[in-house]
């Protein structure tokens, strides 16, 4: 039987089985982000999504411009019914946002986004679609870089098993996705909002570890993840400014302490938290620890000692040195490097690492 041009065009559109309902809520954190956050909305508004599916939750850490004041306004003049802009007192870091909009979410899905960032147009249409079609509990799509480089999921090795967990998954663990809200709050876990850097790595472990199904959509740009060319620091948050090595590592502590736990769950969850836990040495090693040792100054022996010293604790303490043989080459280069306790030595190894023909 064949159907209408509106019937199709409804069919393919996905909606929610509860009316009044919206689809997915966006929840927008943001800092000090007034000179930007109208760009953040703007995309959002430019959805080919329809407004009335979608639900918006700024939620501001305490910022002392006028970034609560730009989005109320924007609000105001979008004429947004499912509009809603909240603030706090000043956390540094995006983790008490993120647990409230994750409290207050209305719709069946939900999207984290900073507020300097941005989405293309079809983002949410193309990730709520790919999520219902593949019953996912979670859809990531492709990041472009603005003034930076992106975190794609890398390549899949198996891509007769879609939806199944490869490697490529842990070179994106940025909160920035779609999520079933009801997924998100079956896990245990919740954004730890004692961490000030990487809080939503031990996030994304726990969602990949428990998640039945992610959906990819590697053929649109569906985030895109902005670096001011000022700086990196130039918006003064906390997470953003030079912290101890101590502080700067201990989103790890949550991290392999899920991997543990889903371990000694036994059965299937058990094998790929060990496979997670392995990958993810390799990404650490090649990838996160060289580029923390690089935002360093070369010539300064002192942080890159404690940042190094910081590194091979946990390395110990959580397998990486008994599952040696079990790392890739950079990975075991990196491991080695930081045993030798010498800054020279540490830095030029993390330099060869992150080197364009490594």
């Amino acid at each position: 039987m064949g159907f209408s041009l509106a019937e199709r065009l409804r069919r393919a559109s996905p909606r929610t089985g509860t009316p009044g309902t919206p689809l997915v809520t966006v929840g927008v954190t943001s800092y000090h982000d007034a000179a930007v956050i109208s760009r953040c909305l703007s995309s959002l508004v430019d959805q080919t999504l329809s407004k009335d599916q979608m639900e918006v939750l700024v939620v501001d850490d305490g910022s002392s411009d006028r970034t609560t004041a730009a989005a109320r306004s924007f609000s105001s003049s979008a004429e947004w019914a499912g509009f809603e802009v909240l603030a706090h007192k000043s956390t540094g870091s995006p983790s008490r946002g993120r647990n409230t909009i994750l409290d207050r979410a209305r719709g069946t899905y939900t999207f984290f986004l900073d507020a300097d960032d941005y989405l293309g147009p079809e983002a949410l249409q193309a990730l709520t679609r790919a999520a219902g079609a593949q019953r996912a509990d979670i859809a990531v799509g492709r990041y472009v870089g603005v003034n930076r480089s992106a975190p794609n999921i890398l390549a899949r090795k198996n891509p007769e098993h879609p939806g199944g967990y490869h490697a490529g998954w842990l070179n994106s663990l940025h909160v920035q996705k779609l999520f079933r809200t009801e997924f998100l709050r079956s896990l245990s876990y919740r954004f730890n909002e004692s961490l000030i850097y990487a809080s939503d790595h031990p996030f994304m472990i726990s969602a990949f570890l428990h998640a039945r199904q992610v959906a990819e959509v590697p053929d649109t740009n569906c985030y895109f993840i902005t670096l001011d060319p000022a700086g990196q620091n130039s918006r003064g948050h906390v997470s953003r400014a030079e912290i101890p090595a101590v502080k700067q590592l201990q989103f790890l502590h949550d991290c392999f302490g899920i991997l543990a736990l889903g371990r000694g769950a036994g059965g299937q969850r058990a094998k790929l938290a060990g496979r997670m836990r392995i990958d993810y040495w390799n990404r650490l090693l090649k990838l996160h620890i060289p580029q923390l040792i690089l935002r360093k100054d070369q010539n300064d022996d002192a942080a890159i000692t404690a940042l190094a010293a910081q590194a091979s604790s946990l390395a110990e303490l959580y397998g990486a040195r008994t599952s040696r043989v079990q790392l890739i080459e950079g990975a075991q280069q990196m491991l080695a490097a930081l045993g030798t306790e010498e800054p020279a030595e540490i830095y030029a190894t993390a330099q060869r690492l992150r080197s364009p023909a490594a």
